[in-house]
């Protein structure tokens, strides 16, 4: 267990290593339950850099529909690459490319975690209609 300011992270460390510091320390004020679907859904949505550089070298252009950026991926097309100079600079800038990209699924995932709880602990208001209060 990782004590991050109060709040426990009850996962594997080797898996809350690969997580962004301020959604480790949101995930850490959520239950066992919360974290281990975030795991799950996490596990699931993740892009791997070795699969990233794969699409890269060897199908020329289509690192960028593996991250789920089909405009750029349409821009690198019509370009050719940026005429090789683009396909190039992403040799060196792929590995922040797929950090970015898991990070904002980690902050996605938290959302819909944290809105599906809303949902699932919210009270169900009270009719007025059947208040037996008289607004004069």
């Amino acid at each position: 267990m990782i004590t991050i300011r109060n709040h426990n992270v009850i996962l594997d460390g080797e898996f809350t290593h690969q997580l962004h510091p301020r959604v480790l320390y949101e995930l850490g004020k959520r239950s066992f339950e919360d974290q281990l679907q975030f795991q799950e859904l996490y596990e699931s949505k993740k892009r791997s850099l070795f699969l990233a550089y794969v699409c890269l070298l060897f199908f020329p252009g289509t690192h960028y529909a593996f991250l789920g950026k089909w405009q750029l991926q349409v821009l690198f097309w019509l370009t050719l690459g940026g005429c090789l100079v683009w396909w190039v600079a992403d040799i060196f800038r792929l590995k922040q490319l797929v950090k970015q990209n898991n990070t904002f699924s980690q902050q996605q995932i938290l959302r819909e975690i944290s809105s599906t709880n809303i949902f699932i602990s919210a009270k169900p208001l009270a009719d007025p209609r059947l208040s037996s209060a008289k607004i004069a």
